[in-house]
């Protein structure tokens, strides 16, 4: 077994049979992977889609009370049998060479991360900064929709943070955390899959309200210069969001424009992360 399959779910059956199905047909060798899914108690279905299924690889599904995202994550790596663990989300359908891309990469060098090419539902990659094959990135682009890395790697710096129970940054977190192992993290852009979860407005206020929180974790871990400023914490960008804040009557004005304004939009998603990050922080 080379390769291991690592998918947290709750309450994604449509999205995760699309993906499930991607990935019983790769252009690897099913003896040579692998899926683990984890399953928060989904109450939508998700166990009687599983049953109908006819995986092409060894599969394993498991249910677990939902002790949010990381903590089905760390489960479904300490249960991989595969040498290299490949994490992505139950809404990210494969190209058919997905794994194949990651199991080579893996094979020309040793002990390295490799991220892969995401394309988001408006057609877009999810990395929009111009970047080339087997490029070195920062450690800011750990994304786990589409990452692989070795198992004892991934053990040996202590897993995902189960602490992280809001949206965002534990992915980010443990790439910082590699970082500091001189873990390399390579980009790998034959790699592709589409992510298939478009955000509400509303969704997406809530989402950096969460992002925000997460951030606060993030930072009371790492209290350095570097990652304050990486997340946000920097004098200007606060002192805006405690003006705003003070003053009621500017926010309403704020969130009545953010319906038909991209500038008022933005200015509402940056104050509902850093109130999530002052609640987090307080």
């Amino acid at each position: 077994m080379k390769l291991s399959v690592v998918i947290g779910t709750y309450n994604q059956r449509h999205i995760l049979k699309k993906t499930l199905e991607s990935l019983f047909h790769q252009t690897l060798s099913p003896e040579l992977y692998e899926i683990q899914v984890i399953d928060s108690s989904s109450i939508d279905g998700t166990e009687k889609m599983i049953e109908e299924l006819k995986p092409t690889c060894r599969f394993n599904y498991q249910r677990v009370p939902n002790n949010g995202k990381t903590a089905a994550r760390n489960l479904g790596v300490k249960q991989a049998k595969g040498e290299i663990i490949f994490l992505t989300d139950a809404d990210m359908v494969a190209e058919q060479n997905l794994l194949e891309e990651h199991l080579r990469a893996h094979e020309k060098r040793n002990n390295a991360a490799f991220e892969g090419l995401t394309i988001n539902p408006d057609g877009k990659p999810y990395i929009r900064a111009r970047l080339r094959t087997w490029q070195k990135l920062k450690w800011a682009y750990f994304l786990t929709g589409n990452l692989s890395i070795r198992k004892e790697t991934i053990v040996e710096v202590g897993l995902f943070d189960e602490n992280f129970r809001s949206y965002g940054w534990e992915d980010i977190e443990l790439g910082y955390r590699l970082h500091q192992m001189k873990i390399p993290l390579f980009y790998l852009p034959a790699a592709v899959n589409h992510h298939h979860h478009p955000v509400s407005n509303e969704g997406m206020l809530e989402r950096k309200y969460q992002m925000g929180k997460s951030a606060a974790l993030f930072y009371k871990k790492h209290p350095n210069l570097g990652i304050k400023l990486f997340l946000g914490l920097n004098p200007l960008a606060m002192a805006v969001y405690r003006f705003i804040k003070r003053r009621p009557s500017l926010l309403e004005n704020i969130r009545r424009k953010a319906n038909s304004s991209n500038f008022y939009r933005y200015i509402l998603e940056e104050y509902q992360y850093r109130l999530g990050l002052e609640e987090g922080l307080g």
